[in-house]
């Protein structure tokens, strides 16, 4: 959740400075060995204390060889800037992170793909504090299923749903809440659009699902949910038909059921959107969610709401005044734009870009596979400084957010602490809540 939140910039000042470190390596390449001075700069006045920063512990996790190196915040660091952490890893790029959780506040930052190359190079990171447990605030997943099922060893989508949980103890009107999806996928390096937009704080999208109301139709009771099924039918009900080869060669059409799927009638929203998914049914007894629908381009995303079943395109959260189509259209108008971006010929073109401001962002999981990891994340570290890696396509994993609805669930802006993947997916028949 983006809420409650002091920034700070932190300047990584490579140059050749004492060293004092431990590290998980026992050795180091001397040839091959950088010194880096890290120097902490604080942007807000008096959020951050030295006495709040020091002992924490910074983590430079090699992309590569995936060797980590660990440092210690010391005792007379100064947030101003005025001296810093001085650590040394040989030639390479890293990920870097730092987190401390200090007088109900976590204090991290998380900067990836850092090449440290040569002496005297210096690198922009932001050191961020947050509330260690922001649920108190707004809407946030209770479960995201983009991993779709396998059935009869067929794939299928449309039994992808997200569950969306009220955590707190006051009646919130889900009129206006929106999920988008994020442009960037976060199994690729950052497109070249990426810097200009998210250090600007806005999350580029290429689908945005807005719920339905003028504001105070839709009430959601403390400890309630919110249901989005990408098609609410019965799934276990359908059947399919596939043509296969029998052993005397001769091609036949068999039917299959869904053996893996559930019952998705009970779902509070359905997406319908027969232009993205040409084969999409409504259920006509669950109404549909509205759609906040891009220009399609070949260089700037696919044009529409879509939950990839590896989980490349992330999905996060945020909230609109009311549900309305006049407000969506108010909405996409301001936050639409033009990106500059190459060609396959290197030319340089404009393509148009819809985006949403980071500080909208109530809650977000950022989502991948485990073969590629995450190479980019494409949600700001204020959202979710964790991740969740499903091991392929239709798999049948749910994200599931630990806890339940009764007591609540986990959420300290960390989804690979909050959350976890389990199986099987959860079914919403019709008459579920009673």
């Amino acid at each position: 959740m983006y809420t409650k939140l002091s920034k700070f910039a932190v300047a990584f000042a490579m140059a050749a400075v004492g060293v004092v470190f431990t590290s998980c390596k026992d050795e180091v390449e001397e040839a091959a060995k950088i010194t880096a001075k890290i120097n902490m700069i604080e942007d807000v006045e008096g959020s951050i204390s030295a006495d709040e920063i020091k002992g924490a512990k910074i983590t430079l996790t090699s992309t590569q060889s995936k060797d980590v190196y660990t440092f210690t915040v010391p005792a007379n660091v100064e947030v101003d800037g005025t001296n810093g952490v001085s650590v040394s890893v040989p030639i390479g790029t890293y990920d870097i992170s730092l987190e401390k959780t200090v007088d109900g506040k976590t204090i991290f930052l998380r900067q990836e793909n850092v090449t440290i190359k040569e002496e005297n190079q210096t690198i922009i990171a932001k050191l961020i504090t947050t509330i260690a447990n922001s649920s108190d605030f707004q809407f946030i997943f209770s479960e995201v299923f983009f991993n779709g099922e396998r059935n009869a060893g067929r794939m299928m989508h449309p039994d992808q749903y997200m569950v969306l949980y009220n955590p707190t103890e006051n009646v919130l009107y889900a009129d206006g809440l929106a999920i988008g999806c994020t442009m960037q996928a976060s199994c690729q390096e950052k497109k070249s659009w990426f810097d200009s937009y998210y250090n600007a704080g806005k999350v580029p999208v290429h689908g945005v699902i807005v719920i339905p109301g003028s504001g105070f139709d839709h009430p959601v009771k403390p400890h309630g949910k919110i249901v989005i099924a990408f098609t609410a039918i019965n799934h276990t009900n359908t059947e399919g038909t596939a043509q296969e080869v029998n052993e005397a060669g001769d091609t036949i059409t068999i039917t299959y059921k869904y053996e893996n799927a559930v019952d998705l009638t009970g779902a509070d929203f359905e997406l319908y959107d027969p232009q993205m998914y040409s084969n999409d049914v409504d259920n006509p007894e669950v109404p549909n969610v509205l759609e906040i629908y891009p220009a399609e381009n070949e260089l700037g995303g696919f044009g529409g709401f879509y939950l990839h079943p590896r989980g490349f395109y992330c999905p996060f959260i945020f909230k609109l005044e009311n549900g309305e189509q006049s407000t969506l259209e108010a909405f996409f108008k301001e936050n639409s734009s033009t990106a500059t971006v190459q060609d396959e010929d290197g030319n340089s073109v404009e393509i148009p870009m819809f985006s949403i401001p980071a500080s909208m962002i109530l809650d977000g999981i950022t989502t991948g596979h485990i073969p590629s990891d995450i190479v980019t994340n494409p949600l700001p570290a204020t959202v979710d400084r964790g991740k969740q890696l499903v091991k392929g396509c239709h798999s049948g994993l749910l994200v599931k957010r630990k806890g339940n609805d009764k007591d609540g669930y986990a959420d300290t802006n960390n989804s690979t602490e909050d959350c976890e993947i389990v199986t099987p997916q959860t079914a919403y028949p019709a008459g579920w809540r009673k």
